[in-house]
């Protein structure tokens, strides 16, 4: 029986993870993020990878969204800092011209460095979570299986056996299969049009 080329080992999208980093920074950014200051979740949000790892003809489908949380932690201060500013200016106040019991009354209500940090902390975390995920501290980074298949090399096809609910949600439905092709050491996964291919290479 005629089996194909092998896909086993690691491969990584670029174009793909292109397509998701502007997708979430969609979802993420319908609702304003940073109201006093100015900073964008580009700053925080820095980055995506969309991998796929082939062993011995088991495929599974990752996502990978990198996040800043030095940066985060400075935006979240400026914020609150902002924040404060607005605030006071509304009473007709600035922080300089308080006397220095009213100046404790206000840094009293300010998160110490450590809480913030703590905020970035379980912000990041709980994104994890919400996409049934894991953070990865050292890596600065966020990752989620999207889904897990067996690949069938007769047929060219990658079968999809189990999905994350959350992320998958509107790609794939599991039991579906995608058609590929593996050609100059690249493999596309053939989307229902063109413009839904999903090109990888090597990493």
């Amino acid at each position: 029986m005629f089996q194909g080329e092998s896909i086993d080992g690691n491969w990584t999208s670029p174009t793909g993870a292109k397509v998701m980093y502007e997708e979430a920074l969609k979802t993420a950014g319908s609702e304003e993020v940073f109201t006093y200051s100015d900073h964008k979740l580009e700053e925080i949000m820095t980055k995506a990878e969309l991998n796929l790892n082939v062993k011995e003809d088991k495929a599974t489908f990752e996502m990978l969204m990198y996040v800043d949380s030095d940066a985060f932690f400075t935006a979240l201060k400026d914020e609150q800092n902002a924040a404060f500013t607005e605030e006071l200016k509304k009473m007709g106040f600035t922080y300089e011209s308080l006397d220095p019991q009213q100046k404790a009354e206000v840094d009293a209500n300010r998160l110490s460095d450590d809480e913030l940090h703590d905020l970035v902390s379980d912000s990041i975390n709980q994104m994890a979570k919400e996409l049934g995920g894991e953070y990865d501290a050292k890596g600065g980074y966020v990752k989620a299986d999207v889904f897990d298949g067996d690949v069938d090399r007769t047929k060219e096809t990658l079968d999809i056996t189990e999905i994350n609910d959350v992320v998958a949600e509107g790609l794939v439905e599991k039991g579906e299969s995608y058609k590929y092709t593996f050609k100059d050491g690249v493999l596309t996964l053939k989307g229902e049009k063109a413009e839904d291919d999903l090109v990888f290479e090597k990493k």
